[in-house]
């Protein structure tokens, strides 16, 4: 069994289970050393959601090193088959080893972290097909900006995820999330926009 750790939607078991059905051991833990940030294109919002791949409000969540932060993320235990399927959802990130813990205890999990537009299309590619196939189509830019904001529908739903999980969950992700600029919080994003994220419609499939 492959122990695995989710940061985002998949802090909310029902979607985990989505791609992972036969998930075992769901858990809440803590991983020091990290913050979230909104900083990937998510291709799948203009591919699948009709997003505008002009716009700024493209980004999905990713994690990048921060020795002054903790994360409060998902743990859980699946197949081989079932990661190789995560894997594949999840193609554009690079994955890690990070520590967890949870009651006192510590283990270890693989969690998505960020990369590189040359990693990506040259190191994860095979060859431009594949990476026409992948996003090209899709969109032109590149992956990983410092200037894009966080997809509206996407947000909402990783902030009911966390808020599932209770009101120390859902302030930590306001409070350890980023913008692309790596400074703004998404606590301070929302209260500056006057977004009320709750009645915001999060119907949202990968």
């Amino acid at each position: 069994m492959i122990s695995i750790v989710g940061y985002g939607s998949l802090l909310s078991e029902a979607s985990a289970r989505e791609t992972i059905p036969g998930l075992t051991n769901f858990r809440i833990v803590t991983v020091p050393g990290y913050k979230r940030i909104f900083n990937k294109v998510g291709v799948v919002f203009i591919s699948r959601h009709k997003a505008d791949p002009d716009s700024l409000q493209l980004a999905s969540c990713s994690t990048l090193p921060a020795s002054d932060c903790e994360i409060i993320c998902s743990q859980f235990e699946c197949t081989q088959a079932e990661y190789e399927a995560l894997f594949e959802r999840e193609h554009r990130f690079n994955w890690v080893e990070v520590e967890t813990y949870a009651d006192g205890q510590s283990s270890t999990g693989l969690m998505c972290t960020g990369s590189t537009d040359q990693h990506y299309r040259y190191s994860k590619c095979r060859n431009e097909q594949e990476y026409h196939e992948r996003v090209g189509q899709f969109y032109t830019g590149n992956l990983w900006r410092n200037d894009i904001l966080p997809f509206p529908r996407y947000l909402s739903f990783c902030l009911k995820a966390a808020a599932s999980q209770g009101e120390r969950v859902l302030n930590n992700f306001l409070d350890s999330s980023y913008l692309a600029d790596g400074e703004t919080t998404i606590r301070t994003y929302l209260d500056k926009n006057g977004s009320n994220w709750r009645e915001v419609d999060s119907a949202y499939h990968y």
